[in-house]
């Protein structure tokens, strides 16, 4: 198991339920992956910020038997999810199995079968190991992309510029006029609260996205995508019941000066804020297009426009680094290359859990990863052939292309999920009653074999 978030967590007590023997390698020095921030994190820089907070409900973001404490508020703040995340390692007995500190270097095919992990904090430290099966539950939140070319004139610029990944709070900028680019969930966090202390706070987008509130109808949007009868819409029903709620709770989203979107709800990511409608509505945000270029003082954007700014926020996302090579779960666009989301075909024994972007909260569907990864490890289920295998895959990444215009390899993780969870759920229907292939090293046997001192003809520890 590589990563002890909620996927990783989740992948544990599958395999812990089923007597799977399993090590953990989670590189920082707790459980919680994204939600472990602040003193008890052992990473300079993070995703998280001090006053980040769950975008979904608690109640759909809980485990399965193990819900979210009562006397938590509905959308809790970074560290109490951190708290739930730890204790529920301890009642389910995972951190005896899981190695903190473990920095994972590489996963690679081992001669004969299985695959070789790299892990260690590099030189003599570093070790190799070989396991039969490995499971990579390290999230995509991996490189924070920097504009590619950079911007015109960035020597220039003699402010402060930083990813999101090194923002932590607003107090560092008070007083300061600031750019946030970007129009992510993330980007709209960051110019909210830095409006309340920043003397100007200018958000800059290059696209439109659809502003989604948390709640529609009382209900927190992904309680609403969790439930039965939205499971039985039809994709086109469910937009336009979308699309009509959004018009009667905000109006145009051109009334607040931001720029219309050039597609339809759910036809890319949308944007989760209750506070940027309101800041906008209060002149607290000037939205501004895309950057030109950087100047000695600020930015001059596409329309002309002008800022003097102190300080360039990059909300601008991640690009996803993976431990093991490029070919085995990569295709030629740099899309994950999956079936069913999780296993990369023709590579037994290898699976990836939690890379998916939905609509809602992840667990559930992280549960539902699990348990079919914990089956086809012990032997309950099996896969189909490579050539099925591949025909899902592309089917898959033709229906996200179409739907999401892949203009980046991360689109290619966005899932519907009602179609999602049937599709996998008849998938381990389907394995149970599937005989096994007694040819491949991945499903004879379940047994985690560790050894310490890999034999010279495997690659060095080193």
């Amino acid at each position: 198991m590589i990563g002890a978030g909620i996927s990783g967590l989740a992948m544990m007590r599958s395999l812990k339920q089923r007597g799977v023997t399993f090590v953990a390698l989670e590189r920082d020095n707790d459980v919680g992956g994204v939600w472990n921030f602040g003193r008890s994190s052992s990473q300079e820089s993070h995703p998280a910020y001090d006053s980040l907070h769950l975008n979904t409900s608690s109640k759909v973001t809980g485990f399965t038997g193990f819900p979210v404490p009562e006397d938590f508020p509905r959308y809790p703040r970074h560290d109490q999810v951190a708290s739930y995340l730890r204790r529920f390692a301890d009642e389910h007995d995972l951190t005896s199995n899981i190695e903190f500190g473990a920095h994972v270097h590489r996963v690679e095919p081992a001669p004969g079968g299985g695959w070789l992990v790299t892990s260690g904090e590099g030189g003599e430290s570093a070790r190799t190991r070989h396991f039969r099966n490995v499971v990579l539950a390290s999230g995509y939140h991996s490189v924070p992309r920097h504009p590619d070319p950079d911007f015109t004139g960035s020597e220039l610029f003699r402010g402060r510029r930083l990813h999101s990944t090194d923002y932590t709070s607003p107090e560092p900028f008070r007083d300061q006029a600031v750019a946030v680019v970007g129009f992510g969930n993330s980007a709209c966090d960051i110019a909210a609260e830095l409006s309340r202390v920043a003397s100007r706070t200018v958000l800059s987008i290059r696209r439109g996205a659809h502003v989604v509130p948390k709640t529609l109808m009382g209900m927190p949007i992904d309680e609403i995508a969790a439930s039965r009868w939205w499971s039985f819409l039809p994709f086109k029903a469910q937009r336009k019941l979308i699309e009509v709620l959004l018009h009667l709770s905000r109006g145009r989203i051109t009334d607040y000066g931001l720029p219309e979107p050039d597609h339809r709800v759910m036809e890319a990511p949308i944007t989760v804020s209750d506070e940027l409608l309101s800041r906008l509505s209060h002149g607290e945000i000037t939205v501004r297009p895309g950057i030109r270029e950087l100047t000695t003082e600020g930015i001059t954007f596409s329309d002309g426009s002008a800022e003097d700014v102190d300080a360039v926020v990059l909300c601008t996302g991640y690009d996803m680094s993976l431990p093991v090579p490029d070919d085995v779960v990569f295709d030629e666009d740099g899309r994950l290359s999956l079936f069913q989301r999780i296993v990369p075909p023709g590579h037994d024994g290898l699976y990836l859990a939690g890379f998916l972007r939905p609509v809602g909260a992840l667990t559930r569907l992280a549960e539902l990863q699990a348990e079919w990864i914990g089956e086809l490890v012990t032997g309950e289920a099996h896969l189909p052939a490579q050539d099925e295998m591949v025909a899902e895959v592309r089917g898959h990444l033709s229906r996200s292309a179409g739907r999401y215009g892949a203009q980046r390899p991360e689109d290619a993780l966005h899932v519907d999920v009602p179609s999602y969870v049937r599709g996998l759920k008849q998938e381990r229907r389907q394995g149970r009653e599937r005989p096994a292939d007694a040819t491949s090293p991945a499903r004879q046997g379940n047994r985690l074999t560790d050894l310490r001192r890999p034999p010279a003809e495997w690659p060095s520890a080193s």
